[in-house]
């Protein structure tokens, strides 16, 4: 199996990786504790694409408001449609991060960083640099995290059968139905790995 063969037998990741961070962000109304970050608010924001798994011109398109909370939206999940791309608001010590996300490859495009507080132009450069590189730290630290609850056997056992009753639901879900127990912390088992 060559490396195109390899991306594309995982592919579906994304997408699961984007169900899964909006899965956690409804029922915790944003708020989540990553590794080596604290605790951020992850939000979907005011766009959300939604696509047959097979069929790519099978598409929902939502904007404004809140799509992801949208029972439209939730009929398309219940129809089998996966997250292609969302408008993703991310909050960390009070500086907020605005970015389109695709599932795919995982891209980022149309990112508003933080406003920057330094006064000089090369110091400008570097803060926005660095903004970005936390974006991407923090981003990578959900992946992560995500990949070891993937793994995990609570995945299929706890996980999915949780994120199924999140689909079916006509109401929110409330946080105690976060399956904390199936989230295994990256880092953490990286070490003992």
């Amino acid at each position: 199996m060559d490396l195109i063969d390899l991306i594309e037998t995982r592919r579906f990741l994304g997408s699961e990786f984007m169900m899964w961070l909006w899965f956690k962000s409804e029922c915790y109304d944003g708020l989540m504790e990553v590794e080596e970050h604290g605790e951020l608010e992850v939000l979907f924001d005011d766009a959300l694409v939604l696509e047959a798994y097979l069929a790519e011109t099978e598409r929902n398109t939502f904007k404004g408001g809140a799509p992801a909370y949208s029972p439209e939206a939730k009929v398309a999940l219940q129809q089998g449609k996966r997250v292609s791309r969302a408008k993703i608001r991310v909050i960390k010590d009070g500086r907020e991060w605005l970015l389109t996300l695709k599932a795919e490859g995982l891209d980022f495009s149309s990112v508003k960083i933080p406003a920057v507080l330094s006064r000089e132009e090369d110091e400008k450069f570097y803060e926005r640099m660095y903004l970005v590189e936390e974006l991407e730290d923090i981003i990578n630290a959900l992946y992560r995290t995500f990949i070891y609850t993937r793994l995990s056997p609570q995945w299929h056992e706890v996980m999915v059968p949780a994120m199924k009753t999140w689909i079916m639901a006509e109401d929110g879900v409330v946080p105690d139905v976060y399956p904390e127990a199936a989230e295994q912390q990256g880092p953490a088992m990286a070490k003992s790995a």
